[in-house]
């Protein structure tokens, strides 16, 4: 309907996080949750990840990446070394970032992260960013993902409601 704002968004965005836990058993399991937290994702959107090595944080933004169109044929790796990883083939663009090797948040100016958060245009999805939680704007969501076994994962998640309920919606088997 023309350019007026919906309604229902403007009081997603004005609402109280919501959180939920739930399971995902195995690697098609996280790339439903990339498609279906693509489709929930909006310019400007901030994530972060948090979990142990190995717990998949990654592998989600890989799959979050193919979600949102990166071609299959671009690489899609952990910033850990490089810090900041872009993706303007996706749409919306995706910035990928790894702070693991920062001692301090006073760190990120070295970082094009608060340039690309002010823009607002990309998506930006950051591991480790809850070491300077205080130092972000307000998260869409923040995820922390914990190793269940060899293939299972658990999600905890606080964020933006319909982001969490649509997230949640494939642990649940709701149809996309």
């Amino acid at each position: 309907m023309g350019d007026r704002p919906d309604p229902t968004e403007e009081a997603d965005l004005d609402a109280p996080p919501l959180e939920a836990t739930f399971d995902v058993a195995d690697e098609a399991g996280t790339i439903a949750l990339a498609r279906r937290t693509a489709a929930a994702l909006r310019p400007g959107d901030l994530l972060l990840l948090e979990g142990d090595l190995g717990a998949g944080k990654t592998f989600f933004v890989r799959a979050l990446a193919r979600a949102l169109g990166v071609p299959e044929d671009e690489p899609v790796q952990s910033p850990t070394f490089a810090l900041v990883h872009h993706y303007p083939d996706a749409t919306p663009p995706l910035v990928h970032a790894d702070v693991y090797r920062l001692p301090d948040p006073g760190e990120l100016v070295y970082t094009d992260l608060p340039e690309a958060l002010q823009e607002g245009e990309a998506i930006v999805v950051v591991e480790w960013g809850t070491a300077f939680e205080d130092a972000w704007p307000t998260p869409a969501l923040v995820a922390r993902i914990a190793l269940e076994g060899d293939t299972a994962r658990r999600w905890e998640l606080r964020g933006r409601p319909s982001l969490v309920r649509a997230m949640t919606a494939v642990a649940t088997g709701e149809a996309l």
